[in-house]
């Protein structure tokens, strides 16, 4: 404020002595001067005046917006067309040119911070996620709906049936700070409310290679199609090797779990008790799981996916069943599985697999074969499963195969029809097999699948699969061998 003041009791001073001077020289000129040099001092007063005016009013106009920062300065801009009509030779008052970097700061955006104090929000699979300015930390919820439909027929009376279920309903959110990251999520599913993930997890480096450490309850790397959730699965239920050669505690379990990632291999191991929601009365079980995969690209559009895991498991004071019936037609019909028959005495166990798949262009084809052995004092028991499996995209997309993590991911939609389009589709086929004929009292199950999925967009997508099944349960209770056919529908959100 001072400095403007002196600057225009300088402008002030300078004008009248300029006019003075003016109107000595003028008294000492031939007569007719005297006249023309009294206007043209009048005049050049008076122009100083109204810039002295006008600068004043934007003085007063910037005293009210002290809440505002100077700014770096910036190149100035002629104010006029006066001043743009003598550009290069009259350089503007110094107070005009703070009023220009007041004015451009107003029309720039603000600066970002590193403390992430400003944030921006951005839409991530239909949902907003607030970040930082800098990256630094970011947060958004997630979560998904699975809406179910079946009808059996063919079968034995009492298993046609038909309804309706909500496959999976989950809620949670994920957010991250620097390297730290974290998730929760819980699910109303089979008429429960139970945890999923729950986990917090840092990222770093290990032996120069990018890594993941988790701690918490974080979904199993095991299989293939057991390593990523249903939503990203090709077909509307885990293939019988991801649901059966599984440890008793299931796809979950709290413990820590570290990951390495390459651009075409990953390896883990995962070392956890048993999952968040066991009644908690009794000691937890211990479980060792560790999976390696490798993608090389032999050419232009064609990978091949080589995969091997495996996991051992020291059985705890946790009561339930040891091994996982296995569903043959898909998740609504519960009475078409292969039963396993009642199991004693088991201590631990130790499960391990293989897989083999091939992506080409549209078309992809993944194998999976695994064996788990049942340690007890009497003697092990057994049980084996395999699935094959391939699908083609007609149009709309391609195989959504992760190479730096060996899974599906999210397919990527060209046209969805939320923008106009016609989304992707994709069709697809598979022949599994369950066998637990190595177990007490063990069955067989077999099914062949064909299928349809229509991508709507990145986060929704309907799935039609058609399931021919036979099953062989021993015991010889009607029913016990029985063949037919399921119909699946499914409508799956995922955000």
């Amino acid at each position: 404020m001072l400095e403007f003041l002196v600057r225009r009791s300088a402008v002030g001073v300078g004008a009248c002595a300029l006019a003075m001077g003016t109107q000595a020289e003028a008294q000492t000129s031939a007569p007719a001067a005297p006249v023309v040099a009294k206007d043209d001092a009048q005049m050049l007063i008076e122009t100083q005046q109204r810039r002295i005016d006008t600068l004043e009013e934007r003085l007063r106009i910037l005293e009210a917006r002290l809440a505002i920062p100077a700014a770096p300065p910036t190149p100035a801009r002629t104010p006029d067309q006066q001043v743009a009509e003598t550009k290069g030779q009259v350089k503007p008052p110094p107070i005009l040119l703070t009023v220009q970097r007041t004015t451009d700061f107003e029309a720039a955006p603000p600066p970002a911070k590193r403390n992430g104090e400003q944030a921006a929000v951005v839409f991530v699979n239909g949902l907003p996620r607030f970040n930082s300015v800098d990256g630094h930390w970011w947060f958004r919820p997630r979560g998904r709906l699975f809406l179910d439909a079946s009808t059996t027929a063919g079968a034995f009376p009492g298993r046609n049936i038909t309804g309706t279920a909500l496959g999976s309903a989950r809620l949670g959110m994920e957010g991250a700070v620097g390297n730290l990251s974290w998730a929760l999520e819980g699910e109303f599913s089979e008429n429960q409310v139970v945890w999923k993930s729950a986990f917090v997890n840092i990222r770093h480096k290990l032996f120069g290679v990018e890594a993941d450490a988790a701690i918490g309850n974080r979904f199993n790397d095991r299989t293939m199609d057991g390593s990523v959730g249903l939503g990203t699965t090709p077909f509307t239920d885990f293939n019988t090797v991801a649901a059966t050669i599984i440890p008793r505690r299931g796809f979950w379990g709290v413990g820590v779990q570290e990951r390495l990632y390459a651009k075409n291999w990953h390896a883990s191991v995962q070392v956890t008790g048993e999952d968040p929601n066991n009644i908690g009365d009794g000691d937890d079980g211990l479980t060792v799981v560790s999976r390696a995969h490798w993608a090389p690209t032999l050419s232009k559009g064609l990978t091949l996916h080589l995969g091997g895991w495996g996991f051992h498991e020291r059985l705890g004071d946790e009561t339930g069943s040891l091994v996982r019936s296995s569903a043959i037609a898909g998740g609504f019909n519960t009475l078409v599985r292969a039963r396993p028959g009642p199991v004693t005495g088991v201590t631990s166990d130790t499960g391990y697999g293989a897989e083999l798949a091939l992506i080409a262009g549209k078309f992809w084809t993944q194998n999976e074969w695994g064996r788990r052995v049942l340690h007890r004092p009497g003697g092990d028991y057994t049980h084996d499963a395999f699935a094959l499996s391939a699908g083609w995209f007609v149009f709309g997309s391609t195989p959504p195969y992760d190479a730096r993590r060996g899974t599906w991911a999210r397919a990527r939609i060209d046209h969805p029809v939320t923008a106009g389009g016609w989304g992707a589709l994709a069709l697809r086929a598979r022949y599994q097999e369950a066998d637990c004929r190595g177990l007490p009292l063990g069955g067989l199950g077999r099914s062949t699948t064909l299928g349809g999925t229509w991508y709507i967009n990145k986060i929704t997508r309907v799935l039609l699969d058609a399931t021919d099944w036979h099953i062989a349960n021993p015991g010889g209770a009607p029913g016990s061998v029985d063949s037919g056919q399921t119909l699946n529908l499914g409508l799956q959100v995922q955000f």
